[in-house]
């Protein structure tokens, strides 16, 4: 498990990275005030809807798996477990593990969707405010 949360630790630092150093990027075009500003922002948004689309289905199957485990957690009772437990019925016990560990990858997918959502989020309200300034300007 301690290699699971490893790895769920890297990918989120690495998208982190990635989306801060693209809007970073973008913020120094604006501060700069660089002439096609609004061309740059537009096309990283495309991207970033693209990379969106493109896991839209991977996300989708990430939020079943995780209510399917919601629903199995439900269902199986704390005393269930100790049972399991005590008789020593490895199957199911290894069968739960493995739906959790499903779940803990599933949560991953979404939360890194998630970043994405927020990025894109992020760049369209940019754009929506340059056109209530530019509009309110004139």
């Amino acid at each position: 498990m301690g290699q699971q949360i490893d790895q769920f630790c890297e990918n989120l630092r690495q998208k982190l990275t990635m989306t801060d150093a693209g809007l970073e990027g973008l913020k120094t075009k604006i501060d700069n005030k660089a002439a096609s500003v609004e061309q740059d922002v537009q096309s990283h948004l495309d991207r970033v809807h693209n990379r969106i689309e493109q896991e839209r289905t991977k996300v989708s199957a990430a939020q079943a798996d995780m209510k399917n485990w919601l629903e199995e957690r439900k269902a199986v009772t704390s005393d269930k477990i100790a049972e399991w437990k005590t008789k020593r019925e490895i199957g199911k016990l290894q069968g739960r593990a493995g739906h959790a560990e499903r779940y803990a990858a599933a949560a991953v997918d979404v939360a890194v969707a998630a970043v994405d959502e927020a990025e894109q989020a992020s760049l369209e309200a940019w754009l929506a405010r340059k056109d209530a300034n530019h509009a309110q300007a004139k």
